[in-house]
């Protein structure tokens, strides 16, 4: 333990801090070693004397020595002089538990970065020290956790073969969770290749659900290739999120992704409250999707709530008009059907065949569903006046039924 004489003379900001620090962060080796010799004094106790140099009240910085400082500089040399031949203790921490390791990760960005923390790690560094809010170097690695750097795949790839553990839970979840709220596909591979847990949850929520808040296709498409449960991330999110989150083609195509893949059709064993939260879920977002006229996301959402319940009517008039205004006759005339079939008292039904066989061109069967769609709402005027242009149509193109 170094004597209260080496730190007293030595505050945040003072001329010899300042200068080790300097030296250290700028890989200044024979500046830094004249600036240690001159703090020991002739004592023999450079170790004693360097350790006792810290930043004090500082903020976030607090606690920081010269090895923290080399290493969020990348600085190889002064990390071997500092843990070679001074022997600090690498695992030192800062006043919020912080290893040079730690914070080296959170400000990784070059491969100057990479081999001090190869370095670091290969001299007993401890790649799952964490520090006192309970982040770890995987996190940072995995993802930007406070915003510093970008996740970088290369780091994660090396703690992990330094033993680090895969899956360790901080504030954020695991570094799964981290990698999937910064979109960071790169390194949420390396983690899923080293059999991190895609389904483990963390304040209720998965790393398919960080994905999908994220709108990355990428780590989405990975998460439900491994086996992510991805009916379960949007029964969460439909009973807990603005839909606006999930607006996206990309979203659906990885849902379709998963039921093509594993046939997840609705189980007969699922509760009918879960089956009904996921078909309004979906109904829900159709209707967001299309009133932002995103027709394709619409029609796969309404796609997903007819699997959850087959019998409603209003899904496949919704569908249908989803299909025609893509250009689909054919597939908009059969939902149209399917309509009709399911209420054939309902006057919209009748609305939806019309206006389909109108876009096909065939007014005289366009005329008899509007005719029927009258008579069961005769007050209806959008449906007397699509009846009205439906046999204008007809006269005037001499057109006949179609077959």
């Amino acid at each position: 333990m170094a004597s209260a004489g080496f730190a007293a003379p030595f505050i945040v900001g003072g001329p010899v801090l300042n200068m080790v620090f300097q030296a250290a962060f700028e890989g200044n080796i024979p500046l830094l070693k004249s600036l240690v010799n001159m703090l020991d004094r002739g004592r023999g106790r450079p170790k004693e004397a360097i350790e006792a140099l810290r930043v004090e009240d500082a903020g976030d910085i607090e606690g920081f020595t010269a090895l923290h400082v080399a290493a969020s500089g990348g600085r190889l040399e002064v990390c071997r002089y500092l843990v070679d031949e001074l022997r600090v203790d690498v695992d030192c921490v800062d006043k919020r538990g912080r290893t040079p390791l730690l914070f080296l990760v959170m400000c990784s960005k070059d491969v100057a970065h990479f081999a001090t923390a190869k370095y670091l790690l290969d001299h007993g560094a401890n790649p799952d020290k964490a520090s006192y809010d309970w982040f770890f170097p995987l996190h940072y690695a995995a993802g930007s956790v406070h915003g510093f750097f970008p996740g970088d795949s290369n780091m994660v790839e090396l703690l992990l073969t330094k033993g680090a553990y895969v899956d360790p839970i901080s504030p954020v979840g695991t570094p799964l969770h981290a990698a999937a709220a910064k979109g960071q596909d790169g390194a949420m591979k390396i983690l899923l290749d080293h059999n991190a847990d895609y389904n483990k949850k963390a304040n209720g929520k998965t790393p398919l659900i960080a994905a999908i808040g994220a709108r990355s296709r990428e780590c989405m498409v990975l998460l439900i290739k491994a086996g992510a449960d991805a009916m379960g991330a949007f029964t969460y999110m439909t009973e807990t999120s603005d839909f606006s989150n999930l607006v996206s083609k990309e979203f659906m195509d990885c849902i379709r992704e998963d039921v093509s893949a594993n046939g997840a059709v609705p189980d007969d064993d699922e509760p009918a409250s879960t089956k009904k939260i996921r078909e309004r879920g979906f109904k829900k977002l159709g209707s967001y999707s299309f009133k932002e006229k995103d027709y394709i996301a619409a029609e796969a959402s309404y796609s997903m709530a007819i699997l959850f319940n087959p019998d409603d009517a209003t899904l496949f008039s919704n569908r249908s008009l989803c299909w025609l205004l893509m250009g689909d006759g054919g597939k908009a005339l059969a939902d149209a059907n399917q309509c009709r079939k399911l209420r054939p008292d309902w006057p919209k039904a009748c609305y939806r065949q019309g206006t389909v066989l109108m876009s096909l061109k065939d007014y005289e069967g366009a005329s008899e569903r509007f005719l029927d769609g009258l008579k069961l709402d005769p007050m209806n005027a959008e449906i007397e006046d699509a009846l009205r242009e439906a046999m204008e149509s007809m006269r005037t193109s001499g057109s006949t039924k179609a077959k």
